[in-house]
């Protein structure tokens, strides 16, 4: 843990966000901070509405958490106003599971998901967080990010087994972004969830990296070609929509 004051809140709103309803002891060992120290950090986040004392039901993240929180999806809200009815389509189309993935840090990060009819569910989550070299969002993202910050975020990764077909080796995850690079699309063959199969590729607005749109589905149900296709169709329709317009002052100059 970051053990900077940033750090130490940040790991005990975090805490909360996992485990509601814990009292300070429970943070405290969730955390490993001294006693003292949590008790200190959550009486300042008490005090600033980041946290919320339910008396007996423990403590709960604060509203002030969830107005800071709507303000940053209000302030990135093209994306997310422009890409939902294109989501709920593809669901409509196909009844998979479709989402919207883009990364942050070293993780993938959903912002938008319509589950599919079948079973097993996708066991991902709007806001969840999980490692990009299982899953076909992650590996869509990886495989068109500038190579400058692809090596360093590769050298960090954990390349750990979610399951039996998960890449666990940095040479084959090379081999499997420079295939995606090349076809266009990821893919993700139970890599992430036993079961589920799912494509993805990337939305890139201007050659900006912005997004991964993904759909998946039970393996048994799932085509692949008929995943990309449509998912290619729907990136080419987004990026235009997502590029930003020029100004008045630009516009005018073009004309003299």
């Amino acid at each position: 843990m970051d053990q900077s004051m940033i750090g130490r809140v940040t790991a005990l709103l975090d805490a909360v966000a996992a485990h509601p309803h814990s009292t300070r002891r429970d943070l405290a060992r969730v955390t490993g901070l001294p006693q003292a120290t949590c008790n200190r950090i959550v009486s300042r986040l008490l005090a600033q509405r980041l946290l919320a004392d339910g008396g007996p039901d423990g403590l709960r993240l604060g509203l002030r958490l969830f107005e800071l929180g709507t303000q940053a999806a209000q302030a990135g809200m093209t994306l997310l106003d422009v890409a939902a009815p294109y989501l709920r389509d593809l669901h409509a189309a196909f009844g998979w599971t479709a989402q919207l993935a883009t990364l942050d840090g070293d993780d993938v990060i959903y912002l938008l998901k319509v589950d599919g009819h079948g079973h097993p569910r996708l066991a991902t989550r709007v806001a969840g967080r999980f490692p990009p070299h299982c899953t076909g969002a992650g590996k869509a993202l990886l495989a068109f990010t500038p190579a400058e910050r692809l090596d360093p975020l590769l050298a960090r990764l954990r390349l750990t087994a979610r399951t039996p077909a998960t890449v666990t080796g940095l040479m084959a995850l090379r081999a499997d972004l420079h295939a995606t690079r090349r076809r266009g699309y990821a893919l993700d063959r139970e890599e992430f969830q036993p079961g589920m199969t799912g494509v993805a590729v990337p939305v890139r607005p201007a050659g900006r990296l912005t997004a991964a749109l993904t759909m998946a589905a039970p393996t048994p149900s799932f085509s692949v070609p008929r995943a990309a296709r449509a998912l290619r169709a729907v990136a080419g329709l987004l990026e235009p929509r997502l590029r930003p317009r020029p100004s008045t002052s630009e516009t005018n100059q073009d004309h003299r």
